[in-house]
């Protein structure tokens, strides 16, 4: 029974969805400045996470067959038969509908509207249908990925304005730069699964420049957030700090021929660039 429970917990995938918390905290105590509502603060990350785990089961059961074919998949849960796939499925269902209701009932409608169309992007356009045929699937599956921070600040102000607009966009510049890096690291996994990513497709060399764009154009983002008064000048000041060392990184080492070292580097970096920026966003009222 015990193993049996470690493998349920594995394959919601926790890292995932800690990940994910982070960007709905960070949105979530931003917006709430001082009057912080523990209660809808409860709601919203056991309903995010709910849908999150649900949407992460569903990854695992749709790409069981790619999983096999790579080296870092191979011993996920459904891969080895560790847990029935139809029982899987119905888990799947019933956290999704929890977490799909505790958003709806108990935060908004407008939160949980976006949450699932962050749970259809992911689930069905990335997962189901583009990550096996286009090179593109990445940016798509992307928008799935910025949703929790917009999520987090909805669950507070109840509308869609123009820093919820740029709280997506700049998670998309984030994340793409991130998975570049990851995806240049497992290059050859996922040429032995026969998935389109970017560098197998185009190349390691262009891809680097597409994350050294994507790093620039998140830089420029950040800097709207404080330009249009939504964040202090402090926070510009702190997260430049950061977003210019990785930068750096990214530029120094364009020419470096160890590709693993580089693409390692920068996809730690990226952890801690956006820890730091929802951090300095949680904070900032103090500002």
């Amino acid at each position: 029974m015990l193993s049996k429970f470690k493998y349920y917990i594995e394959i919601i995938k926790p890292r995932i969805i800690f990940g994910n918390m982070v960007l709905m905290m960070g949105s979530f105590l931003l917006a709430s400045q001082i009057h912080f509502d523990f209660n809808l603060f409860l709601y919203t990350l056991s309903g995010m996470s709910l849908v999150i785990a649900s949407s992460c089961i569903l990854n695992n059961i749709i790409d069981y067959d790619i999983d096999n074919r790579m080296q870092r998949t191979k011993n996920r849960v459904l891969v080895k038969k560790l847990l029935n796939q139809n029982e899987v499925l119905i888990f799947s269902f019933i956290i999704g509908t929890i977490g799909f209701f505790i958003l709806g009932y108990l935060v908004n409608i407008l939160s949980m509207l976006l949450a699932f169309f962050g749970f259809l992007i992911y689930v069905i356009f990335y997962t189901y249908i583009l990550k096996r045929i286009s090179i593109y699937s990445t940016l798509i599956g992307s928008f799935s990925g910025s949703i929790p921070s917009v999520i987090g600040y909805t669950a507070v102000v109840n509308t869609i304005d123009l820093f919820s607009f740029l709280l997506f966009i700049n998670f998309i510049f984030w994340q793409m730069s991130h998975f570049y890096s990851i995806a240049i690291f497992r290059i050859n996994d996922y040429k032995n699964a026969r998935i389109p990513v970017f560098p197998v497709i185009k190349g390691i060399f262009l891809t680097k420049k597409h994350i050294i764009v994507y790093i620039i154009l998140y830089i420029f983002i950040n800097l709207l957030f404080s330009f249009f008064g939504y964040l202090s000048y402090m926070f510009l000041f702190l997260s430049s700090f950061i977003n210019v060392i990785w930068l750096y990184l990214a530029c120094y080492n364009f020419y470096n021929i160890d590709e693993k070292k580089y693409s390692i580097k920068l996809f730690k970096f990226s952890i801690i660039v956006v820890f730091v920026c929802n951090f300095l966003m949680a904070i900032d009222f103090l500002f």
